[in-house]
């Protein structure tokens, strides 16, 4: 019998020769849709950052008495808050932000616009523990483009401090229940705290949460 070798049906294969560009083609590319959908959040979520600290209207009532009693010597605080009808720790907040960064419409506004953008990686968080990256993309979108969000970042008020720490406590709530650690139900336990001394309306979210728990 012939040979291998000469056997006229024999065939080497030969080795196709490796190019740059021939690997990256096998690779899958991001699609059109992929790409602008990407484009479209960056800029809601920068046009979003943009809002939280622009501003051309001068303070409202509330906002000049909130400047009114944090210019306060902080043990006088206390007496002034009467006239506010809100707990303490957003005005301490504010007495020494204001004396680092002075008394101006866009200075004494900034303090809330800073909360505000804090709270947008924990949106993205709390988003992703919940649902997967489309949560996270959607969460952080709505609260980047919330007008709500937007509003309350522009005043000098102390609900963009609520939101964030709603968004903290939620994320350490979750961590609490999902490894039962204890010093998870140490930062709830804080955050709660930190909440009621922000805003009395926070008994009504402890109290729901608790009610939950139970």
């Amino acid at each position: 019998m012939p040979s291998l070798a000469t056997a006229p049906s024999a065939v080497v294969p030969r080795e196709t020769p490796t190019t740059p560009g021939h690997e990256q083609r096998g690779r899958p590319r991001a699609s059109r849709a992929e790409v602008l959908a990407t484009l479209a959040v960056v800029v809601v979520v920068a046009g979003g950052l943009v809002l939280r600290f622009w501003t051309r209207s001068d303070l409202w009532f509330d906002e000049a008495l909130s400047v009114d009693v944090a210019r306060l010597p902080l043990g006088e605080l206390r007496g002034a808050l009467a006239h506010d009808g809100h707990p303490p720790l957003y005005y301490v907040l504010l007495h020494l932000w204001m004396r680092v960064f002075g008394e101006g419409d866009l200075a004494v506004r900034s303090l809330s616009g800073l909360f505000a953008v804090a709270a947008l990686p924990l949106a993205w968080r709390l988003g992703d523990r919940l649902g997967g990256r489309s949560a996270a993309v959607a969460s952080l979108v709505v609260l980047a483009s919330s007008p709500f969000a937007i509003r309350y970042a522009t005043e000098a008020r102390m609900y963009t401090l609520v939101m964030l720490l709603v968004l903290v406590g939620a994320l350490a709530l979750r961590r609490a229940l999902a490894e039962a650690a204890g010093r998870w139900l140490v930062v709830v336990a804080v955050t709660s705290g930190l909440l009621l001394l922000t805003h009395y309306w926070s008994f009504y979210l402890l109290g729901a949460t608790a009610l939950l728990l139970a």
